[in-house]
This record gives C-alpha cells, structure tokens and sequence, in this order.
C-alpha cells in the first residue's frame, strides 16, 4: 500500500444559517407568499439533498451563525491546555468515566466536577495520538423552547454566556480581538462554553435532520433525536509531534516540577499548565504565548513568511500516519466546528503556540467517496454537519454516510489540530431495520470489482480498486454489525467492538 496518495480538495456544499432558520417555522415560511423566502427554502433543500443524499459527499457546511467565532477561538484552543496539563492539575478540573472500550451510555455524572467535562480516552498513556474532553448534552438544558440556544446565539452577542441564570459573565472583546478576559478565565468557563457551543451545534443538526425529513419524507430522523434528548460533545485534540514529546516527558518525570528533556532538546517545564494560550487577534500580526504569560507578537511580515511556509506543502496525503483512522460514526448526525490549527515551538525555557493556517483551508478531515479520496475544505466561519450510519439505515439509504479518516499534515511535525464535535444519536431502544442493507462504499466496492474484472488491467484502474480495498479492510462490514430487530444501544456496542474491542480490526489504533 502507497504511504501516500494525492487528495482531490473537496469544498463542501454550504447553507446559510439564516437560511436553515427559515425551518423553524416551516408553516409561516409557506403561507407568508414571499416569493424570496419560498426560493430561499427550497434552494436550501435542493442543497440538502445534493450534499447528504445517496449521490452527494454526505458533508454539509452550516455558515453565518452568530458568534460562532468567538466561541470557537475561546474553546479550541483550551484542548491543547488541558491535554498537556500534567495530571496533578487536570484531575482539579477533570474525572475519567468510561474507558474508551465502553460506550458512553455508561456516563457517571456523580464521577464529573463541577464543569462536567470528563474524558473519554486514557489520559495516562503517554503514546497517545489524540486527547479527548467529554460532556453530555441534554437539550431540556436549554430551557423549555426546542430552540433555545439557537434564539439564544442569535440575540445575545455581549451578556451572559447562554442569557441563563447564574452562568457567568462574558466581557466583550475589545479592538484586538482579545477582550479584557484571559484564557484563566476560559478555563474556569469550561463547562458553560462546551454548552453554549454544543447545544447550538445540537440544535443545528436537530434543524438538519428536519431538512432530510423533508427531502426523503416521514419525520423519522428529527423525531429520532429529539425523543432522546441527548448528545454526545468532545474537545479533541490531535497531538504535533512536540506534544507527544512533552507528554512522554511529564510521564516519566511526573514528580518534577521542570524535567530536562533528552540532550540535544531544550529543557520543558512538566509544569505545562500554562497561564494563557492567547488567540491571534483579527489584525495582520500574530500572538504567541509563554508560560510565563508574556506575549509575544510576531510582525506581519514574519507571520506571512511562515505562512507561506506552511502553505508550500504540497496536497499529497498519508494513508500510514493517521490522527484518526478510517471509520463511519455511528450515530445519526456529527456536528464539527471547522478546526483549529497551532504551531508550536520549544522556547527558551517552554512551549509556546501560535495559529496558524494549512494549505488553502485544507482541515484534514478526508473524506473516502465513489473510489477516490477526497481533502475537506471549509471556511473558519462554518460548522460541518456529516451523515452517520444510523441516518443512512433509518432512511433506508436515501442518505449517505460518510467514510472518512483525519490525516497528519505532511511535513509539519509540530502542528496540532483542535476541534469540537457533537454526536447526535437516537434513543438507545430505538430499533434500526436491517433488511438487505449495505454502506454505499461497500455496493461502490462490488460494482467497482466487477467493472475492472473483465477490464485491459490498466495501472490506474488496478491501483484504484488496491487502493479501494486497503480502506476497507479496515472497515467492518455492515452486514457483520447490524442485524434484524437490532436496538441502537446493540448497533453501538457491536460497532465499538468489532472496531476496537479485542480482536477488532482497529484495537491498536
């Protein structure tokens, strides 16, 4: 198998969210004879069906939502905090439930602390690839509308964090995009921002899910979610190079306050609770941040030469050296925030990190559709809504689940990447017809077989369908995890295993 391949850039299909607003009252938007809004709503699930049907990518963008920046550049960048804390000072924040091999219905709450926020991978071990921050989402939270937080994001730009109660106070930011309140502040905000942002993205998809209904008829999929209630969010971070580093580092030398790293390594603090990982601002300079807390703010000629820099590297793609290896999510809907790349550096005596930009809005999230591999790109502004496989079975494959990896950038060993996801998922009672069902990509890889089986065997039709089969081997089948009568909760727990579990195919990813 190629170590590497070359990525088509793939720019998803994109909604306005003032557009997908136009759902929340589907009877008024008919009747109200606006001729604009009646073409606004059925351009908007013209665009739904093209994306998340059969023939689309099953990847939607969702653009335009208000203050969806800054709650992003507030969160994102608190996962890189938090999995490089040492572990003396996570625990204050943190509680581990469920070990990666369980599914999360097994949540204790009496485990979490006061922000609610868990961790869903062993953080103790230190060759880990990807950190992971947990919080359930129970969509009564956001008060007795279905819609809340959406009203909510729409209409509070400057006060309390939601409009809710006893939730604390967000300072507007100021002329440098930084605002009076500091990164200690976002930490002890944690547990408000993870809902804020996620029962917004929740109810993204819950308006998501109500475009498909409409497209495919029956009301099956928002129905679906909203009986539940619930959803799954993660803070994830993907570790460069130099974190797994350090991590490794604070491992072996937990009980040291500074540890020296190996000789020919500047020296890190295992103290790696930095006081701020600061934001770059809107303006043309950039902002690195030290342990110490002081800034340290790149020219905007400096900025653009390592831009550029990183911007050089070609479009190429390892199929060997993963963050995330290929897999469908099993659930109805995943919400994404466009992610956030930093750079980082050994500095004198610590770290530092700074954003920055990878070639032409490339997020790493690879997309595996109709036999080629595909590189998702998306504006910074845009949440991504993609197919899971129980919305693909509850349609009866009238949607199309997304097969899809997340690729280390090629030659930059010290960018990591952050984003936050929402699982939105059906009860776990709910039972999921089986009845000759397979994955797109599986009927895509027999109709490919046979195509090329009576062909001249030319390198490009033979190395397609190689190609093809690596990813799926990876893959297991459908037709091995779902079976008739099945409850989500049995779909869940076999997909889990049969990936992960002892003996599945993925256990050592």
């Amino acid at each position: 198998m190629a170590e590497t391949v070359p990525a088509t850039p793939l720019d998803i299909d994109e909604i306005p969210f003032s557009d997908l607003l136009l759902l929340l009252s589907p009877e008024a938007a008919a009747t109200a004879g606006n001729a604009d809004v009646d073409g606004r709503r059925r351009h908007l699930l013209s665009t739904v069906w093209a994306a998340l049907g059969r023939g689309g990518t099953g990847l939607l963008a969702v653009a335009g939502v208000p203050r969806a920046i800054d709650l992003r550049r507030r969160l994102l960048p608190l996962a890189r905090r938090l999995a490089l804390m040492n572990h003396a000072s996570r625990t204050h924040l943190l509680k581990q439930f469920a070990p990666p091999q369980l599914i999360w219905i097994f949540f204790d709450r009496r485990a979490l602390q006061k922000h609610g926020v868990g961790s869903d991978v062993p953080l103790k071990k230190p060759d880990r690839s990807v950190s992971s921050f947990a919080q359930l989402l129970r969509q009564h939270d956001s008060g007795t509308n279905k819609f809340h937080s959406l009203k909510s994001v729409m209409c509070d730009t400057a006060g309390s964090i939601n409009g809710r109660t006893g939730c604390p106070e967000v300072k507007p930011a100021g002329a440098d995009g930084f605002g009076e309140h500091t990164c200690d502040d976002d930490i002890e905000n944690l547990g408000e921002l993870f809902k804020e942002l996620g029962l917004c993205m929740m109810e993204i998809g819950i308006l998501v899910a109500r475009a498909c209904d409409i497209v495919i008829g029956g009301n099956q999929l928002e129905h679906s979610i909203t009986d539940f209630g619930s959803a799954k969010a993660r803070l994830i971070h993907y570790h460069s190079e130099l974190d797994n580093r350090i991590i490794k580092e604070n491992s072996a030398n937990r009980r040291n306050f500074v540890n020296n790293a190996a000789a020919a390594v500047t020296p890190v603090s295992d103290h790696i609770d930095m006081s701020c990982y600061q934001r770059p601002g809107p303006g043309y300079g950039s902002r690195m941040t030290r342990e110490d807390g002081q800034a340290v703010v790149m020219s905007g000629e400096e900025k653009e030469g390592r831009d550029i820099a990183v911007q050089g590297q070609s479009s190429n793609i390892s199929l060997v050296n993963l963050w995330q290896e290929w897999h469908y999510d099993y659930g109805l809907l995943t919400v994404l925030t466009a992610p956030l790349f930093l750079r980082s550096a050994l500095g004198q005596e610590c770290p530092v990190s700074e954003e920055c930009s990878l070639p032409d809005g490339h997020t790493h999230l690879q997309l595996f559709n109709k036999r080629r591999i595909f590189s998702v790109r998306c504006s910074q502004e845009s949440f991504i809504v993609q197919i899971g496989e129980a919305a693909d079975i509850l349609s009866g494959g009238k949607l199309r689940s997304t097969l899809h990896a997340v690729s280390r950038p090629l030659g930059l060993p010290n960018i990591s990447r952050e984003t936050f996801v929402v699982f939105v998922q059906p009860s776990w009672d709910k039972t999921l017809p089986s009845s000759g069902y397979s994955s797109a990509d599986e009927d895509d890889s027999s109709d490919h077989l046979e195509s090329t089986s009576g062909s001249d065997g030319s390198a490009g039709s033979c190395s397609e369908h190689i190609l093809m089969q690596d990813i799926l081997m990876k893959i297991p089948p459908l037709s091995s995890r779902l079976k008739e009568g099945m409850t989500f909760a049995d779909f869940s727990r076999q997909t889990t295993k049969q990936y992960y579990g002892g003996g599945g195919i993925q256990q050592n990813s």
